[in-house]
């Protein structure tokens, strides 16, 4: 008798997991209230990496940073501090409709961007300093301060202005269960006698959530864009546009397993004067660029080339347009439509296909909008941390 209600108590825990991993994450937290079993089976990390896993379109939404002005900008550099970083959520769909109230982030600076997203959980960096949210459990973890940059390894006789620039990335570790940021660092905008002509060095920095710490790694030979649409996370790794040095480009990942950078060619006839960004499409890395390079006081209708990486090869998928397109921000809607930002600041979602537009009625300070396609993730930054104390 006690072999068959063991069956039974296991079959009925196998059916309330499989109800359970359907439901938005959003229903879940309200369900641990109900009993101390259903908190306990929500709460369990296996559970968790379930529901995460499970592929319901239901469970995703698109992530929305952008910047507002909120007075006039008094002198040369109340620009970078006169206004407020909202971030948002909002259906994936043709909708858009928001669905959490905007939340205004600590950190007014106009330059705070958003590194990626890993799990369901978003890396929000400046000089300032790096921040991992969680905007389904509406959690935030702050980093300790960076050991970078190092005065002495760049030039011990001058000051680092707030003006750098970085590069920020954020993954997973399978191998040991481990959240990882990395920081890259160019030190060649820094100082005014930089030599363009020399080689081209980066420091780089990684931090583990597992001893809550920053060590260095050895430096990587190139230097990263740093721009929301130039990167990346795929199948482990983060994908950047680089620059081995004046006139050479390259495509720059980093695995979190090996802590390992690799280069990658970019196509044959890649013209280095064309806006280009990073992207998936159809699980794939996506390279996508535009027919011409213009002014950023212009804004024409422009041919959009659309390039697919297969077993280090790129090949040519498709061409769309002309369309207007000022700045891309992500691909949506399966692989169907560009998400864009106008010469206005405006969102738009172009259609690849019909190449029709349509506003998505959000907007905000040029060039500061960043988009993102997320999970919802009952994954704690907080608790992920505890574990291993």
């Amino acid at each position: 008798m006690e072999n068959v209600e063991e069956k039974r108590m296991e079959l009925l825990d196998e059916l309330m997991i499989d109800i359970l991993k359907r439901l938005p994450a959003k229903s879940l937290i309200r369900l641990k209230c109900v009993s101390k079993s259903l908190y306990s089976l929500i709460n369990n990390p296996d559970f968790i990496f379930i529901h995460y896993n499970y592929d319901s379109f239901s469970n995703q939404f698109i992530f929305l940073k952008r910047y507002i002005e909120i007075e006039e900008s008094t002198s040369e550099y109340s620009i970078y501090y006169n206004g407020k970083n909202m971030l948002a959520l909002h259906s994936n769909d043709e909708s858009f409709k928001c669905i959490a109230e905007n939340i205004e982030y600590e950190d007014n600076y106009i330059g705070v961007n958003v590194a990626g997203v890993c799990n369901g959980i978003l890396c929000i960096c400046s000089y300032r300093g790096i921040v991992l949210y969680n905007p389904t459990l509406r959690e935030f973890w702050k980093l300790l301060p960076s050991n970078l940059p190092l005065l002495d390894d760049l030039c011990p006789s001058k000051k680092i202005n707030c003006c750098v620039d970085l590069a920020t990335g954020i993954g997973f570790d399978t191998n040991t269960n481990d959240y990882k940021v990395v920081r890259i660092l160019d030190p060649s905008n820094e100082f005014e006698d930089f030599d363009i002509n020399s080689k081209f060095i980066s420091k780089v920095e990684i931090y583990n959530l597992s001893t809550n710490c920053w060590r260095r790694l050895k430096d990587l030979e190139c230097i990263i864009d740093s721009l929301h649409c130039s990167r990346v996370l795929f199948n482990r790794a983060y994908y950047w546009h680089g620059y081995l040095n004046i006139g050479h480009n390259c495509i720059v990942s980093f695995d979190f397993s090996t802590e390992s950078f690799q280069k990658h060619a970019y196509p044959e006839d890649f013209d280095g004067n064309r806006s280009e960004s990073l992207s998936v499409l159809n699980q794939n890395i996506a390279l996508i660029y535009y027919s011409e390079f213009y002014s950023p006081d212009l804004l024409v209708e422009q041919s959009i080339d659309i390039w697919i990486m297969k077993r280090e090869s790129w090949v040519m998928e498709f061409t769309v347009g002309p369309m207007l397109i000022k700045k891309l921000l992500l691909v949506w809607k399966n692989g169907t439509e560009l998400m864009i930002e106008s010469k206005e600041g405006k969102l738009v979602s172009c259609n690849f296909f019909f190449q029709s537009t349509k506003e998505l009625h959000m907007s905000g300070v040029q060039n500061t909008l960043e988009a993102f396609v997320c999970k919802q993730s009952l994954i704690s930054i907080k608790k992920e941390s505890a574990k291993w104390s």
